[in-house]
């Protein structure tokens, strides 16, 4: 978790860093404040739930409260206006927001009647998991880093159908047919 704390701090600075050098995109540099929001926001929570004691007696009560305001956070990622210049990414934001609200609401239901059940708990955590395998991928988009997982598929404008490279037709192959 301290890892995910860390590369969000990379973002929100690399952020700044740029939002200082753009000077004439209104959309990149709201865009870029509502990153370092988000960045700023994400981190508190994901500092919370590291710090909850899981013996104490309000474990359960102040885990479901961070995951709740994680999820809110999550959100108000999905709901960030994204520029043209990180479409890549609005796909992303959004599935990471309603996997993290999705996580949120099925810890409610595996803690909700004062017993545990341990098959829901296990669906949340899945889908707490995809929503920061996400927000990774963002990051290192934002960063200017293609991802690297073998769960994902990569295409480029170049390798896009009907993409035109200097004016010729992209072709599939000897002998296809046109």
């Amino acid at each position: 978790m301290k890892k995910k704390i860390f590369t969000w701090v990379s973002i929100l600075h690399m952020a700044a860093f740029l939002f200082t050098g753009c000077g004439g995109d209104a959309a990149l540099d709201q865009y870029y404040t509502d990153m370092e929001q988000f960045t700023s926001q994400a981190s508190i929570h994901f500092s919370t739930l590291n710090g909850i004691d899981p013996s104490s007696a309000t474990a359960v009560d102040e885990m479901l409260a961070a995951m709740d305001q994680l999820a809110a956070s999550f959100q108000s990622l999905a709901d960030i206006n994204v520029p043209k210049q990180f479409t890549s990414v609005e796909n992303l934001a959004d599935e990471a927001g309603s996997y993290m609200t999705e996580a949120a609401s099925l810890y409610h239901q595996a803690y909700g009647d004062g017993n545990y059940h341990e098959d829901i708990a296990a669906v949340a955590l899945e889908n707490y998991n995809r929503a920061v395998k996400r927000m990774d991928y963002i990051s290192e988009i934002l960063q200017g880093e293609m991802p690297s997982d073998d769960s994902i598929t990569i295409t480029t404008e170049n390798s896009a159908p009907g993409f035109k490279e200097d004016g010729q037709p992209q072709s599939d192959g000897e002998g296809a047919e046109n």
